[in-house]
């Protein structure tokens, strides 16, 4: 018997690999060649459009993808006695609302200005909401797992720290608001990148058992 391990979950786990990296270079590189912004201050969500607005906005879509099939894989991953369906939304619903993100920006100049940005930043702010709770109740989940509890410290530390700035950001208005934004992000790759891994380590083979 393989616990519910899916021969989905390889091509999740590589998905995200594939996008954490994307995600990071192009979005790392956009605070480059935007030499128009200041870094600092500016959130990422300035550079959806502009010079290489359409490559930033592309990862965030790449991304929503990436989400969605992490939320299915990372279920079906987890040993049935732990598996959570509100784990499963809380990373389905980003992936929902990503792209949403991202398309909501290109409305700037239009008579529709005004309402999408108000929709831009709630769904902006339920992505990182959504994902912070979702890392830390899989990473709770996880840690009583045999195949999944690997450097689960790593993966707990990194949750936590994601929410403690999330929060931070959120009560410190005095922070620089596009710094904070973007460390946040970063955790959040980071935390995928690992748990991605851990994906990896439970699709092989000598994790199931007969």
């Amino acid at each position: 018997m393989n616990h519910g391990i899916s021969p989905a979950i390889r091509p999740a786990a590589y998905l995200t690999i594939f996008a954490a990296f994307a995600f990071a270079a192009i979005c790392g590189a956009a605070q480059f060649w935007r030499t128009d912004l200041d870094p600092v201050h500016v959130p990422l969500s300035i550079y959806l459009t502009g010079p290489g607005g359409s490559y930033v906005r592309m990862t965030y879509y790449l991304m929503g993808v990436a989400l969605i099939f992490f939320a299915a894989g990372s279920y079906r991953a987890t040993a049935i006695p732990l598996r959570s369906g509100l784990a499963l939304a809380l990373f389905a619903i980003p992936g929902l609302l990503l792209p949403v993100v991202a398309a909501t920006e290109l409305f700037k100049g239009t008579p529709y200005e005004s309402l999408a940005g108000l929709i831009h930043g709630l769904a902006a702010q339920s992505t990182f909401l959504t994902l912070s709770f979702g890392m830390l109740l899989l990473s709770s989940r996880w840690r009583r797992d045999l195949r999944l509890h690997a450097s689960r410290h790593l993966g707990v530390s990194l949750a936590w720290l994601a929410t403690g700035v999330l929060w931070l950001q959120t009560f410190m208005r005095t922070l620089p608001h596009g710094l904070m934004q973007k460390l946040l992000i970063v955790l959040i790759l980071l935390w995928l990148a690992w748990a991605a891994r851990q994906l990896l380590r439970a699709a092989r083979p000598r994790y199931a058992s007969v």
